[in-house]
């Protein structure tokens, strides 16, 4: 019994040790410094949070709450948004314990003691936690989870633009979006987008207010409320967006590891998350109350909204922010590959052209599979669960569960509301279940029934997809 309690004998690594350096800067140091690199205020933290939640998913979730209706799909997003930052918490506990080994073993630091050695991922984590199995198994779906937002990206770019200039193609934009991305490659680390965060948050401000008003404008028909899914296949492929929209995990570690104390991320997360919830969900229902015919239809809220000055002016400052959010998804994958290919530790000279093929096959993607909003769809059923729900549940158990020891000298303890580790452990459980169920396996095959549908009709590498028709 007394081993659940408090060891009074562990002695505690600090894992937020970078902070003593900056704890007596004041806000105008934080403001003045660091806008270009070295980054890594709790503050900085929640600008790339809430840089990489919002962006794109702004315009695709309107369409997914007209595919499972306003009755049942608000309360999903508020459900999914709870147990999302639930979820990080288990995701800061798991890496707190990683820290803590590496420490411990003298992997953590170069040779100087004090210059961390190479980021931390989360396939890393859950290898250096749960066994080696788990980590290449957790790499594999962070990959294609990482790629697939940032595939999103490219397709959303190469949408918005078409819907403002028709001079090329879908498919025609693509490729310049999908150039334009390969500058990406330049940001070396999360502790050098401070000042891209900032512009890209303020973008979705203007456009979330922006839609506000032009869904007002326009009025509400009467009974646009009560409109259900009308089949199963769409509740579920709407249902995957929510996933995707409010579960991005696959950066959560970079952005932890990017902190100068880290232990508090779990408390940065949830206030980043207001900032997403409250300029996503209430555009996304007004949008439907206006014009849930349209909404239905178009998978691109810009594809619903009359084309006037202001359209013009959101979809310019939306395209500034998703070149931003496309670095965000995709920098962990270029962290992936230069390990793999060892240039990770290399001058930025050698290490940051070294990510070119990553970011030339993730253009290839973009070209051949330009259905935006069943990407997000997909992402959100095959990896979104497992990267942001499943996988952080079921780590933290197998982590936990069996091991007192482990319990009692956790650096993380749970929330005192919770009621302990058991109530914890139990709600993991059912929380592995629900979304294994209803997010991996039902949803999954929604998403993919859709896409193959979709591409049985149009083929691959379609020249414009969902276009206005002419005269």
């Amino acid at each position: 019994m007394d081993v659940e309690k408090k060891v009074e004998s562990f002695e505690p690594i600090n894992v937020d040790e970078e902070y003593e350096l900056h704890k007596n800067e004041a806000w105008w140091d934080l403001a003045t410094k660091g806008w270009f690199s070295h980054a890594g205020s709790k503050t900085d933290a929640w600008l790339t949070s809430a840089a990489a939640q919002v962006g794109q998913v702004m315009l695709t979730l309107p369409h997914a709450l007209a595919l499972t209706g306003i009755r049942v799909g608000v309360p999903l997003i508020v459900i999914y948004t709870l147990i999302s930052m639930w979820t990080v918490h288990l995701l800061n506990a798991l890496y707190l314990e990683y820290k803590v080994k590496r420490v411990k073993s003298g992997e953590w630091f170069a040779r100087d003691g004090k210059t961390k050695r190479k980021s931390s991922q989360y396939f890393e984590v859950m290898g250096g936690t749960c066994g080696q199995w788990m980590q290449w198994f957790t790499l594999v779906l962070t990959v294609l989870n990482l790629m697939g937002n940032g595939t999103a990206q490219i397709v959303a770019g190469a949408a918005n633009t078409y819907s403002i200039n028709p001079v090329l193609t879908k498919r025609g934009w693509t490729y310049v979006w999908g150039a334009l991305s390969l500058l990406m490659t330049l940001i070396p680390t999360f502790r050098d987008f401070r000042l891209l965060n900032v512009i890209a948050i303020a973008g979705t401000g203007f456009t979330a207010v922006y839609i506000w008003a032009a869904s007002a404008v326009h009025g509400f028909p009467a009974g646009a409320a009560n409109l259900a899914p009308y089949d199963m296949q769409s509740f579920f492929t709407g249902a995957n967006v929510f996933l995707w929209a409010y579960g991005g995990h696959g950066v959560t570690f970079e952005i932890i590891d990017a902190m100068w104390s880290p232990s508090k991320y779990d408390i940065v997360y949830p206030l980043s998350y207001l900032f997403t919830f409250t300029i996503a969900t209430p555009h996304s229902i007004l949008v439907q109350l206006s014009r849930p015919a349209l909404n239905l239809a178009q998978d691109n809220v810009y594809g619903v909204l009359p084309k006037d000055g202001w359209l013009v002016a959101s979809i310019i400052i939306m395209l500034i922010h998703q070149i931003v959010a496309y670095a965000l998804y995709v920098t962990p994958i270029f962290f992936m590959w230069e390990k793999l290919i060892g240039t990770h530790e290399k001058p930025n000279y050698i290490r940051l052209p070294s990510r070119l093929p990553v970011a030339l096959l993730l253009w290839f993607i973009a070209i051949a599979f330009p259905f935006y909003g069943l990407i997000n769809s997909i992402i959100g059923a095959l990896t979104g669960s497992m990267v942001s729900f499943i996988l952080p549940a079921f780590a933290y158990n197998l982590y936990y569960m069996f091991s007192p020891q482990r319990r009692a000298s956790a650096p993380k303890q749970p929330p005192s509301w919770t009621g302990g580790w058991y109530p914890v452990l139990f709600f993991n459980c059912l929380l592995v279940l629900y979304y294994f169920v209803f997010g991996f396996c039902i949803g999954g095959w929604a998403s993919i029934k859709t896409l193959v549908d979709k591409i049985h009709v149009l083929g691959l590498f379609v020249d414009c997809y969902q276009c206005k028709k002419k005269g």
